[in-house]
């Protein structure tokens, strides 16, 4: 389970969240949706470990490993694509390299008895992890992500250098899904995809095991995709479990039933308000108008977000 305690961030004098306490758990894939500048890319940042909380705390258990893609911004260069992605079994293949030299030291006469004895010790824990964690698989396992996400055998050997933004987002996107971290952040992960693509991340996303956190703009790719709703707004986060399109329902009555309570509060205290500056020189009403000026004090303004905009286009007919 990822706990935020207490979290606040400002960026100067805009706060954009404020002692927000906040969970995900395993296996949850949460779409974190808000307003443009809520804070939704600064939150996974933090999530990530690439900024900081002004305040609170952010809790992970021991173990945990988080993966982050940001919207676009990364390079890759030196390797071929397919040596690149391998990368995400980095520690695998150390251990597949030491058996190889443990297998040619054991070859070698020369050896010691006491060394070898050491030696096949260690090959043996070595070659059961690589077993045990599926080490055997790795080149099928890659060839099936780059395939997943548009790449073809013909570009496996290519340099990354020669691949564009849009294709080096896809080369991260591939090593951060085959690391598997237990705390996956994705930013916009369908920016780059077409239709094929995303359609193979969605069915890659709803069969992980672990925790995903995603922002996205695409609402049927979240929609397939996603266990909840995190709504980023008024400097806090408030679940909706389900999915966007249940998200969207479920928050246009919540924005009724807040508009109806800001209404009604906002009567009260113009009510309020009336009594007082008829009666505040009364001295027969000077308890009552003392009162209200009180409960004023104690009054918590009830916020309202502020109406999200909806784009619409209108086509004119085609002659025929």
């Amino acid at each position: 389970m990822i706990q935020l305690s207490g979290l606040t961030k400002s960026f100067g004098e805009r706060v954009l969240l404020d002692n927000v306490s906040w969970q995900v758990t395993d296996g949850e894939r949460v779409g974190l949706c808000g307003p443009n500048g809520a804070g939704k890319t600064t939150l996974l940042k933090m999530l990530a470990g690439f900024d900081e909380p002004d305040a609170g705390l952010i809790v992970k258990p021991a173990g945990t490993t988080v993966g982050y893609l940001p919207q676009d911004g990364l390079h890759h260069h030196g390797r071929a694509l397919f040596a690149e992605v391998s990368l995400a079994f980095a520690p695998l293949l150390e251990a597949q390299a030491e058996i190889e030299r443990i297998e040619h030291a054991l070859a070698d006469p020369a050896l010691p008895d006491g060394e070898h004895e050491t030696l096949l010790v260690k090959y043996h824990d070595l070659s059961e992890r690589f077993r045990r964690e599926e080490g055997y698989s790795i080149d099928l396992k890659v060839a099936q992500v780059l395939q997943g996400l548009g790449f073809s055998r013909e570009d496996f050997d290519k340099p990354t250098e020669t691949f564009s933004g849009g294709w080096q987002m896809r080369i991260a996107l591939a090593k951060l899904l085959l690391g598997r971290p237990t705390l996956l952040l994705l930013d916009e992960p369908t920016n780059h995809l077409d239709l094929d693509a995303r359609n193979w991340l969605e069915e890659y996303l709803v069969a992980y095991p672990h925790a995903v956190i995603l922002v996205s703009h695409d609402r049927f790719f979240l929609d397939a995709v996603v266990t909840k709703i995190a709504d980023l707004a008024l400097r806090t986060i408030t679940d909706y479990h389900g999915t966007y399109s249940k998200y969207l329902v479920e928050r246009e009555a919540r924005m009724d039933r807040l508009r109806a309570a800001k209404k009604e509060q906002d009567d009260e205290i113009a009510r309020m308000r009336a009594f007082i500056d008829r009666f505040r020189y009364q001295a027969t009403k000077a308890a009552q108008v003392q009162s209200r000026i009180k409960m004023m004090e104690k009054i918590v303004p009830i916020d309202v977000p502020p109406e999200r905009k909806r784009v619409k286009f209108t086509f004119p007919a085609c002659p025929k």
